[in-house]
């Protein structure tokens, strides 16, 4: 029996080694994959594009996990998503001028695992903090 961890580490490996077959792989094949601004992707194909777009943008782009609370068929894990924006990155509002700027994005992704692989995953992340880092937004000021 796969534990939630290895699916985790799994998931991660396969992500920053860029193996998208084996990555999808670990995805069930109705996988739902919800992102801020109400975004939610529904099975292999369309997390596939996603998961290309964002190479494409960030084609350095690694992931590191951080703190874990793990259950036999769910996790919560925070994620540090680090970067150089060099590619295209399209948005639900259109495409962002590339920026070469590097950027380190602390994000929380609650996921459930059914049959070893990956069931679903959301993820929550400060989409001001990633604009502004892309210097796209004012950086919000602290002290207030």
């Amino acid at each position: 029996m796969t534990t939630s961890k290895q699916i985790l580490d799994r998931n991660i490996k396969l992500v920053n080694a860029r193996d998208l077959e084996g990555y999808l792989s670990n995805q069930q094949p109705d996988v739902e994959f919800a992102l801020p601004g109400g975004i939610t992707l529904r099975g292999r194909d369309e997390v596939g594009e996603y998961t290309k777009a964002m190479w494409r943008a960030f084609p350095d782009a690694t992931l590191a996990f951080g703190e874990q609370i793990l259950a036999e068929d769910a996790a919560a894990t925070a994620v540090v998503f680090s970067g150089t924006h060099t590619g295209p990155m399209t948005t639900p509002g259109g495409s962002l001028p590339l920026t070469g700027r590097h950027v380190n994005v602390h994000s929380v992704s609650m996921l459930r695992f059914e049959d070893g692989r990956v069931a679903s995953e959301h993820v929550y992340f400060d989409q001001l903090d990633l604009l502004s880092q892309l210097g796209l937004a004012p950086a919000p000021r602290s002290g207030d």
